[in-house]
């Protein structure tokens, strides 16, 4: 399947018609790139095709629109998406009697200017397309909005013209079956940027909803859905059954199971008015922070507090850098008299020598003293003739006479001693090297810090004052209100959300209690044979299921592997994929070439990215699905060697189709432009002209130069 054309019409920035044709090229050429700058309608252009195909339905693909759709209010938005110069055309052109008149009898000859202004549309035509038992060239669908009358139209037209089945089964229908089911439009339709909260799916919701989305995309659902079915049926002849207590107990846990189901229903419609509630009060507490910003006083709570929490940890440091600074300024004397202290170190030196020194001689001779007595001694005792000892006494005395030293009569200036010598010697170096720079660098962080502290006083000193205005005073209170609603929604909402899953884990025991009970209370005489059939469809369809499963497990596990391999720096990045599935809950595990768990959260933006395009790769390759792909903010966290790989091997593959919406520059470099342009089909450029855009077709080689 692939678009032919994209048609808008005075939907939003984009006033009167913008139509892009999709050319055939050779299957090389796939890639079609919209750019401008921001604020031209990029974003505008990809929320227009989601609102064309599935209408209020597109809350459920992305929750940007959910949000935008507060209050349920799906009418607001559909007003809000007129051009705004249409808007202020009918402001002038009408008045309420035209209004009402149009509302009651429809467009008249005189009225019918006004659909210029009043309505828009936008249209996809398809070519392709598979429908079976119908003839089909193209296929278009034109989804349009009246906002005089207040009314949605969609139009789908086989071959130019209506068809019945494309009435009979509804048109949403038709667009989720033949076209693209709502469920796996997200694999088609993403933000680069955003899809690493693929990455990021941590909460059993999430997880329950790329269960939903896997099963929808390879085909699995389907059949689940038909096993379901005739489950159901199976209950349905049960209740007719002769076994009265088996009856009764089934009776009685479909009751609950209904009970649950309905209490899951409401607590899903509770979340949702919650969330929307929530929306409102930030609406709310943005208008009033406008309000406080209007009277002159543009401080949030959060702003002061982040004030006050600067004040106290910038007094911390003014008090640990002052008495830092008393300990630098100890040393102050030293590092002034320059020469001075360099002549003291001098002498200092000088003297401990000449103390050494004399030491040492008075050691030395003491030693040599002792040992001579000792001599003196020891002979006397030796048996040998008076003469000779004498001659020996004076012999060893002449010798020991020899080593004995004079002192010098120099006398030190200093009685400096080893330890105040040392002590001296570390001041003199602190101060003759890093004493200057770390004194510099402490009084700068000093002063900045000073500077920081004064200004955030005056900050708090004048938020303070503002306060004190009544009128500022009772907004603030009811913006402290607002804050306070805010907090006690996303509290409730998260409550709520913990609540539903253990009803739905409730739930899932009571659905296996009745599955096994089912198994035991048999079916009436009048159901038994058509029983006996359901029950060998059913088991058929288990072990279809299994294997089905299994198999695609292992592809998708396979495709992941070598997808990721392939695009990221490290061929051997993953050693194993592991895709879990347990009831309705999915888990993708990555493992290293050593076996242990990658942890997704831990990975890079731009791994995590390279992570969740290798997903989409494999479930849309796997699903078998042909429809084009459209990527918003390309390429912007990978670096050169990831978006060449990308270029080079992800954007020619997973589609016949490929439509980009970059920003020059930033999200597409001009060499990574030059990469790519092989590929490239067409190119276009969103300009805007007096507040609005519009769509024009440009030579790839221009792309970047305008």
């Amino acid at each position: 399947m692939k678009i032919k054309s994209i048609e808008l019409y005075n939907y939003r920035l984009y006033k009167g018609l913008n139509k892009i044709v999709f050319k055939n090229g050779n299957e090389k050429e796939n890639l079609f790139l919209i750019s401008g700058e921001n604020g031209f309608g990029k974003t505008t252009f990809l929320h227009s095709l989601l609102w064309c195909l599935y209408g209020r339905l597109m809350s459920d693909i992305d929750e940007t629109f959910r949000k935008e759709m507060y209050n349920g209010a799906y009418n607001n938005t559909l007003k809000s998406n007129l051009n705004n110069i249409c808007k202020q055309q009918l402001k002038i052109k009408i008045n309420p009697d035209i209004v009402s008149k149009i509302k009651k009898k429809g467009y008249t000859v005189d009225t019918e200017y006004l659909k210029e202004w009043s309505q828009y549309s936008v249209s996809l035509e398809f070519t392709d397309v598979l429908i079976p038992s119908i003839s089909c060239q193209s296929l278009k669908i034109i989804r349009s909005y009246d906002i005089i009358i207040e009314e949605e139209f969609v139009r789908i037209l086989i071959d130019g013209v209506p068809n019945e089945l494309t009435n009979e089964i509804g048109h949403q229908i038709f667009i989720n079956d033949f076209i693209l089911n709502k469920d796996v439009a997200r694999f088609f339709f993403f933000d680069s940027e955003k899809i690493v909260t693929l990455a990021e799916t941590n909460t059993v919701e999430e997880k329950r909803k790329l269960c939903s989305a896997y099963n929808e995309v390879l085909g699995v659902k389907k059949y689940e859905n038909l096993k379901k079915n005739l489950e159901n049926l199976r209950l349905r002849f049960r209740r007719k059954s002769s076994d009265i207590e088996g009856r009764n107990r089934l009776l009685e846990l479909l009751n609950k199971q209904k009970i649950l189901s309905v209490t899951i229903t409401e607590q899903e419609h509770l979340i949702v008015k919650l969330e929307e509630q929530l929306i409102m009060s930030r609406k709310e507490d943005e208008r009033l922070q406008m309000l406080l910003f209007r009277e002159g006083n543009s401080t949030t709570l959060e702003e002061l507090n982040r004030q006050t929490a600067v004040l106290e940890v910038t007094q911390k440091k003014d008090a640990d850098y002052k008495i830092r600074l008393k300990q630098f300024l100890e040393f102050a004397p030293f590092a002034i008299s320059g020469k001075l202290l360099e002549d003291t170190k001098k002498q200092m030196e000088h003297d401990f020598n000449i103390l050494q020194s004399k030491n040492n001689v008075r050691n030395q001779n003491f030693l040599l003293q002792n040992i001579l007595v000792e001599m003196k001694e020891a002979f006397s005792n030796v048996s040998l003739a008076q003469k000779t000892k004498v001659e020996l006494i004076n012999s060893f005395h002449s010798i020991i006479a020899k080593y004995q030293n004079q002192t010098t009569d120099e006398l030190p200036l200093l009685n400096v001693n080893k330890e105040d010598l040392d002590e001296f010697l570390s001041v003199y170096s602190n101060i003759t090297t890093t004493y200057r720079v770390e004194f510099e660098h402490l009084t700068d962080d000093y002063r900045k810090n000073k500077q920081i502290l004064e200004r955030t006083t005056r900050n708090i000193s004048n938020m303070q004052t503002k306060e004190s205005d009544s009128l500022i005073k009772k907004i603030r209170l009811q913006k402290n209100e607002s804050e306070h609603k805010i907090v006690d929604l996303e509290k409730r909402i998260r409550e709520l959300h913990e609540e539903l899953g253990a009803i739905n884990k409730d739930l899932a025991v009571i659905s296996r209690q009745i599955s096994e009970l089912s198994k035991k209370v048999s079916a009436g005489d009048s159901d038994s044979k058509k029983d006996q059939v359901a029950e060998q469809l059913i088991s058929e369809l288990n072990s279809f299921l299994t294997s089905l499963k299994n198999k695609k497990k292992s592809t998708l596990e396979r495709r992941i592997k070598s997808t990721m391999n392939r695009l990221m720096h490290k061929s051997d990045f993953i050693g194993k994929v592991d895709v879990v599935i347990a009831n309705d809950i999915i888990d993708i595990n990555l493992y290293a070439v050593d076996g242990s768990l990658i942890k997704k959260e831990m990975l890079s933006k731009g791994e995590q990215q390279l992570y969740a395009t290798s997903l989409l790769k494999a479930l849309v390759e796997e699903s078998g699905i042909q429809f084009p792909v459209f990527i918003d903010s390309p390429l912007q966290k990978f670096d050169k060697s990831h978006a060449n790989k990308i270029i080079t091997e992800f954007y020619p593959t997973i589609s016949k189709q490929v439509i980009l919406f970059p920003l020059l520059n930033k999200e597409l470099t001009e060499n990574e432009l030059n990469i790519m342009k092989q590929y490239v089909n067409a190119a276009y450029l969103l300009k805007n002209k007096n507040s609005y855009s519009y769509i024009q077709a440009i030579d790839i080689d221009d792309f970047m130069k305008e």
